[in-house]
């Protein structure tokens, strides 16, 4: 139904920004492509990228659900940034609270970053504010079958949370939109 269909242009102030998977599926990836990921790990990386996101036609029904939009290989900042400048807002975002899986710290840690994260980067550094390298290779890292990312506002955000927890997803908020300003589009603390 095309009344229902949610946009990235239509984030509001004071929104809160979620994403319905965990982050860190270039990193992994990348590291079974250089035979370095144990098997498990693979196992969690495929598990990921085969589940749908079928919960965007229940989310598409809840009115505060200002925007919503699918993370691939933009990355979360690439992604984040669209639907900053579509809705002509800004965002803060707390890094201790972006969802990535446990595993990638390791895989990080062994230099298996993706080609396209520095792309990613490159390409919209100009709209982020100081990132470390940890940051630049976490929110930028393209996702294959990522999550969604949705932003809630106040009176919707109850419905929302009960949805989610409906369907196994327990998520917590990362970061806020707030009113268009001069610097950095996307702020990381």
């Amino acid at each position: 139904h095309t009344d229902k269909i949610k946009r990235n242009d239509t984030a509001t102030a004071g929104d809160k920004i979620y994403l319905t998977k965990k982050l860190g599926i270039g990193i992994l990836t990348t590291a079974q492509k250089k035979k370095k990921i144990a098997a498990n790990d693979m196992e969690l990386a495929i598990k990921s990228m085969t589940s749908l996101n079928k919960i965007g036609q229940d989310l598409s029904r809840l009115k505060g659900l200002s925007a919503m939009t699918d993370v691939t290989g933009f990355g979360l900042a690439g992604h984040l940034l669209e639907i900053c400048q579509g809705s002509h807002v800004s965002a803060e975002i707390d890094f201790s609270k972006v969802p990535v899986f446990d595993e990638v710290e390791t895989y990080r840690q062994m230099n298996c970053i993706p080609g396209g994260t520095y792309r990613n980067f490159e390409s919209i550094k100009e709209h982020l504010s100081d990132l470390s390298e940890e940051q630049i290779q976490i929110l930028c890292d393209p996702q294959t079958s990522g999550g969604l990312l949705v932003t809630v506002g106040a009176t919707q955000e109850k419905d929302f949370l009960a949805l989610c927890h409906s369907q196994d997803l327990d998520l917590e908020p990362f970061g806020v939109i707030k009113d268009w300003s001069e610097g950095p589009v996307i702020s990381i603390s």
